[in-house]
């Protein structure tokens, strides 16, 4: 039957639809989005550190199979974490290993071989450099992305930590030392007191930054100082810089910060920092006029007659009204007999401290004043007198002693060792020949030593002490030796010695006596068994005597008893013998 021409065109359309889906659904694949195969987006570090203004870099290394006739895919850089103040402009600027592609993309396409398209492996390396401009945590993203927005890629996001620290310092790395005013050099970390004198220079504070490492730094820092309290700052390339001000930054590569008074007494603390970067404090007392002043004994007992100068024999520390020490100040050792011992002055240094040298004249003792003025004048302070004794260096005795008559088994025990001169005074501070030899003991003792000897007098009094421990048992010991050839004649070569004796404690004596009964009771209880004992045995040979007779009586009656039984045994044969004749007899 044939159709019509409508129904035909209809029929026509059907098929033509029909046939274009079918046509659409076979080339989807090839139309649609493009799936990236084993891509990948690596980082040659996940974290680094460097400085402020100094360079740092990275590579990253972006990697996929190529599928097409071109293929592109793109790394994107950005910040997701920057310190107070970092700008865009800081993000890593790539320079590639390979091409010469546009930033952070690159692109591939199949190479023909023939007729047939042969897949690479697409790989392309970018060094990327960031340079810092602020302290603290940079987090850098790195993402991979395909050029064609629709397309997919399997590789993820990377990150980079970067951490930023001033120019090659840190809060552990640095040092500072203090020049005192007319010093080309100091010490580290030094307490300086100074006049309170408008515009004279208290100190120079010289700072050396360091890199992490400890050496010197390749970027010159600005240092930025203030202080608090008294005085003014001044920073410069030396030392001696005039003041600006009190809180004051430096030129880059000026490293001496100077400190300068201001007329006004009080403590001051500088701190000196790199930026945000404490570098470190130091503290200055400025110091009005001296108010005060303490002094003490060095050296009690001094040489007379030579001419030699006991150095240091008398110390003394001058101070302000609010305790802090005056240096500078003249100060006057005024003796109070000054034909035994001359007076001297001296000048305070550091804190106010200051010594003095006194010379001895004649054999003696003097009170030794320290004030602020000579003798003759009225002080506006002084300190309490010390007395001080010109004595001999000719030593013409030595005693030795021990400080108890008793000691327990081991006590320690000290040993006393005077060295005098002919007035018997102890000598002066020295070396004598006491012994003319090393000490001994008639027992061994447990521990210690013993004089030697020569000896040093250090304690400037011409006693020494010696530590020894007693002997372990009881009794007397000795220690001895004969006198040194520094004696006198009358007392060189002769014995020298002191006697101590080890006892017992009464607790160990009534230990002992407890024992000596206990042993006497053990005796007599053993001397009680014995004579048992005895009397036991002798009991027993009684027994064995009594037990003897009765078994001699017993066998002298067995032996009758058995000739009684023979005889009856006897008599009764017989009897028995007739009656059987009877018998006989009476039958018959």
């Amino acid at each position: 039957k044939q159709m019509s021409t409508k129904t035909t065109f209809k029929r026509v359309a059907l098929v033509a639809v029909a046939a274009l889906g079918f046509g659409m659904l076979s080339v989807v694949p090839s139309s649609a989005t493009h799936l990236f195969q084993a891509d990948s987006l690596s980082l040659s570090a996940s974290a680094s550190s460097t400085t402020v203004g100094t360079a740092t870099t990275i590579t990253a290394t972006q990697t996929f199979l190529a599928g097409g006739t071109l293929e592109t895919m793109t790394v994107t850089s950005s910040f997701t974490s920057v310190p107070s103040g970092a700008t865009i402009a800081e993000l890593p600027t790539p320079t590639f290993s390979s091409g010469s592609n546009s930033f952070a993309s690159f692109s591939t396409k199949v190479v023909n071989v023939g007729a047939a398209a042969v897949s690479l492996g697409v790989s392309n390396t970018s060094t990327m450099t960031f340079t810092p401009t602020k302290v603290g945590t940079y987090v850098i993203k790195f993402t991979p992305e395909a050029a064609t927005p629709a397309d997919v890629i399997n590789s993820t996001a990377q990150t980079w930590t970067v951490t930023v620290t001033a120019a090659g310092t840190s809060s552990a790395l640095f040092s500072t030392s203090v020049i005192s005013p007319g010093l080309t050099s100091g010490s580290s970390d030094a307490t300086i007191y100074t006049p309170l004198t408008v515009g004279s220079s208290a100190a120079t504070i010289l700072v050396t930054p360091l890199t992490s490492t400890g050496s010197a730094i390749s970027v010159a820092e600005a240092l930025t100082a203030t202080i608090t309290g008294p005085g003014n700052l001044g920073i410069g390339g030396s030392a001696g810089a005039a003041a600006t001000g009190r809180s004051i930054t430096g030129t880059a590569g000026n490293y001496y910060v100077s400190v300068w008074a201001d007329g006004t007494a009080g403590t001051s603390t500088v701190k000196i920092s790199s930026g945000s970067l404490v570098l470190g404090t130091e503290t200055l007392y400025f110091t009005g006029p001296a108010a005060s002043v303490t002094s003490a004994l060095a050296i009690p007992v001094i040489n007379s007659g030579s001419g030699a100068t006991a150095v240091g024999a008398v110390t003394a520390v001058v101070k302000d009204a609010a305790g802090n020490g005056v240096s500078g100040v003249t100060l006057y050792a005024v003796s109070g007999t000054s034909t035994v011992i001359a007076s001297a002055t001296a000048t305070s240094g550091s804190a106010g401290t200051a010594t003095f040298n006194l010379q001895g004249l004649t054999a003696g003792t003097s009170a030794i004043t320290v004030q602020n003025v000579a003798a003759g004048s009225t002080a506006t302070y002084s300190a309490p007198a010390v007395t001080v004794r010109a004595g001999s260096n000719a030593a013409s005795s030595v005693t030795m002693t021990l400080d108890k008559a008793t000691y327990a088994p081991g006590e320690l025990a000290t040993v006393t060792v005077m060295i005098k001169d002919a007035a018997g005074n102890a000598v002066v501070d020295g070396t004598y020949a006491a012994f003319a030899a090393a000490v001994t003991s008639t027992r061994a003792l447990s521990a210690g030593t013993l004089p030697t000897a020569s000896l040093s007098t250090g304690s400037s009094t011409g006693t020494l002490t010696f530590k020894v421990n007693a002997p372990v048992t009881a009794g007397d010991f000795v220690i001895s030796a004969l006198g040194g050839s520094t004696l006198a004649a009358a007392q060189a070569g002769l014995a020298i010695s002191a006697t101590g004796t080890v006892v017992l404690s009464t607790e160990t004596l009534d230990a002992i006596a407890a024992a000596a009964d206990a042993a006497a009771e053990a005796t007599d209880a053993a001397n009680a068994a014995t004579d048992a004992a005895n009397a036991a045995a002798e009991a027993a040979d009684a027994a064995t005597a009594a037990a003897q007779d009765a078994a001699d009586a017993v066998a002298s009656l067995s032996a009758q008893v058995a000739t009684l039984i023979s005889g009856l045994k006897a008599q009764l044969t017989a009897l028995t013998n007739l009656v059987i004749k009877i018998q006989k007899k009476v039958k018959a």
